[in-house]
């Protein structure tokens, strides 16, 4: 038997009666795990295995297959389905997290996916950060969690810390000031100014209470959500089928009116 708290990220059907779920761990990998009696009314399985649902699991392990046993509710993102978009972005957010984070992870390897997705949820369900924000906020520092964050010091050919307007290289994961230009390796090179460059920076190095709190203008923001967007479907090779959808059903409101934060970068 083992216990963990955990976080389902999505349920297959399977058979008549059961499920499958993943399971975000506590220790930062999935766990695909199996439900047994989850279609039935009664089942308590139906509520604490449901999409969103951050609980303790008990499991076991039989004829390799991991099966649950118990589980005892401690949140469950019920709100994120009173809004499409909301919930949308939350599946983008599941599905990146399944695509990229391994089964297991090695002993001493530090990682905090588990803390990144429930502090986006919280923010993505009370509605108190603009989803605008919340998506390029998880999508870089997802990527800096799993070892793959951007090299956001200097120019990387004249070492300049914060030029007024630079390139972003998706494929090379660094920027150039705009007198140096952009290597051959670049294909399509991201115009950027210095805060959009302030508020990358803010993403992959601030701890996890400063995380969330700043501000952007809309015109930055765009800047930062494509470089965001384009640098993780490069470095992943993915393009989740919940971003197209969340793509679809917010392109006429893709920039609403922004609510003042903490911080202005």
């Amino acid at each position: 038997m083992e216990t963990y708290k955990g976080l389902v990220l999505a349920e297959r059907n399977a058979g008549d009666r059961g499920k499958f779920i993943d399971i975000l761990t506590e220790n930062n990998t999935v766990q695909e795990v199996y439900v047994r009696g989850a279609k039935k009314a009664s089942s308590a399985a139906t509520s604490l295995t449901q999409l969103f649902s951050y609980a303790v699991f008990s499991i076991q392990q039989r004829n390799g297959r991991v099966y649950l046993d118990s589980a005892e509710p401690i949140r469950i993102f019920y709100r994120l389905r009173e809004s499409l978009s909301r919930l949308s972005l939350a599946m983008y957010f599941s599905e990146l997290i399944r695509l990229s984070v391994r089964e297991f992870r090695p002993a001493g390897e530090t990682c905090e996916v588990m803390r990144l997705m429930l502090n986006t949820l919280h923010y993505l369900e009370n509605g108190s950060r603009e989803e605008g924000l919340l998506k390029p906020i998880f999508e870089l520092r997802l990527m800096t969690e799993l070892g793959m964050m951007p090299d956001l010091l200097m120019c990387r050919t004249c070492g300049e810390f914060l030029p007024k307007r630079l390139y972003f290289s998706v494929e090379e994961g660094c920027f150039s000031c705009q007198e140096c230009g952009v290597s051959y390796r670049t294909q399509s090179p991201i115009l950027l100014r210095a805060p959009a460059l302030q508020a990358m920076r803010h993403i992959v190095f601030a701890d996890f209470q400063r995380l969330f709190h700043f501000h952007l203008g809309a015109e930055n923001l765009a800047s930062v959500q494509l470089c965001a967007e384009r640098f993780v479907q490069y470095h992943l090779g993915v393009c989740p089928e919940a971003l197209t959808f969340y793509h679809k059903i917010t392109a006429p409101v893709l920039h609403s009116e922004e609510e003042p934060h903490e911080q202005e970068l």
